[in-house]
Order: C-alpha cells, then structure tokens, then sequence
C-alpha cells in the first residue's frame, strides 16, 4: 500500500497519466492511513499511520516531532499509555504489580489480607468465621475484657417492690447490685448494695415478689 504522498499534483512537467497516477497513489495513501511496517515520509502535524508492524493506529503530533498511539488493533482497545495514568498504587490490604503502560497489571490480596477496619458493616456473616481454637480465643478474651455493667455483660442483682418474669426489660436505676449467702443453720439470704448499674437491662431468671422474702437474679445488660 502506497505510503508517499505527492503534494505536486497536478504539475505542467508530467503528463496526464503520470498526474492521475500520482492522484490515485495518494488516495490509497489516505484510505490506508499511510499503513506500512515504517513511518511514511515526510509526515506533517495530524497525519495518520497504521503501523502494520505494531498493529496499532497513529497520529503524528502538533509539534511534528513524534508518533501518538491511538488505537490498539492487536488488543482491540484503546492503548492504555493514552491519557492514562501509569502508575498504580497499592490499597491498603491489596498488592500490585505489572505496569499500565505495558498493560498488564495484577492486583491480588497482600500478605496479612484485609484488616477487618476495611470490611463493611453487615457485609460479614457467620458463615465467614471458622470455629477452631483461635476464633474461641478471639471472643472469649473480648468477653473477659469488658467492665462490670457493659453492654453484654451479666450481673446478679435484685429488684425490690415488684416481681419480674424471664425477658423482662427495666432501666438498671431500679436494679441493685447483689450477693447470695447462706447461714450455718442452712437458711440462704440476700446480700444487695445500694449501687445501681445504667443502662436497661433483661432479666434471665425468675424472682417471684413476696415481702417476706428478697430474690436475687441474673441479669443482661442490653442498651
């Protein structure tokens, strides 16, 4: 396929065949886009080049002094070294390697995985968690770390004036903090405190109310 393309046409030195040639010559010069294995002659700024070698689509640039790739027929795509930042950087959790401007690029899990910081909430059931003894550890060891009177936690306690079936939800400023003893003759009792906890709190036993008598349960704290 013709890639000269002659700018003196039509000229009095020729004849007409030889101008009709040259005419023709640059018209498949144009509908080819100048396509050959090395860059046409004497390209201008805006010129077009199907570089059969590289199969890839190119214009020449304003400044007339370099090729610009445009469209890569061997990949059917775009070339990503247009308009395309070459670089990529690693996320917190993620690896990379490979580069943009030779198109290839991995991004995989780092070493470590992601921090569970980075996993959304609601995002992870239980089914994602194993059962073996480091999980059991894990939550056990945060169990044990929270204060006396934390959400999730239990105490036994009491509550006076009313009696209270399981399920039962009250504010903790009507819950004392209590102790169960008994005496040497074998008769049990009720120690409490005058500290109550906060927060609103389920009861997980029975205390029936009777006056002759104060009852200590266990109690969660829910809120």
């Amino acid at each position: 396929m013709s890639q000269t393309y002659n700018d003196a046409v039509p000229a009095i030195t020729r004849n007409a065949l030889e101008d009709l040639t040259a005419i023709r010559n640059n018209f498949a010069a144009l509908k080819s886009c100048f396509s050959g294995a090395t860059a046409p002659p004497n390209p201008v700024a805006g010129m077009w080049w199907y570089d059969t070698t590289a199969n890839m689509l190119k214009i020449r640039n304003e400044a007339n002094n370099a090729w610009l790739n445009v469209y890569d027929f061997a990949n059917g795509r775009a070339p990503l070294a247009l308009n395309c930042v070459r670089t990529v950087v690693a996320g917190a959790g993620l690896a990379v390697s490979g580069s943009l401007s030779s198109g290839n690029v991995t991004v995989s899990i780092a070493t470590g995985g992601v921090t569970n910081a980075l996993v959304g909430n609601g995002q992870l059931g239980s089914e994602k968690f194993q059962t073996g003894t480091e999980e059991r550890n894990w939550v056990l060891a945060r169990c044990a770390a929270g204060a006396v009177g934390a959400v999730g936690t239990y105490a036994l306690m009491r509550k006076t004036g009313t009696g209270y079936n399981p399920g039962a939800t009250i504010a903790g400023s009507e819950l004392q903090y209590a102790g169960l003893g008994e005496e040497v003759s074998g008769n049990g009792f009720t120690l409490f405190t005058s500290t109550s906890p906060s927060g609103t709190w389920r009861c997980m036993g029975y205390a029936p109310f009777n006056l002759s008598y104060r009852v200590a349960t266990l109690w969660l704290r829910i809120a």
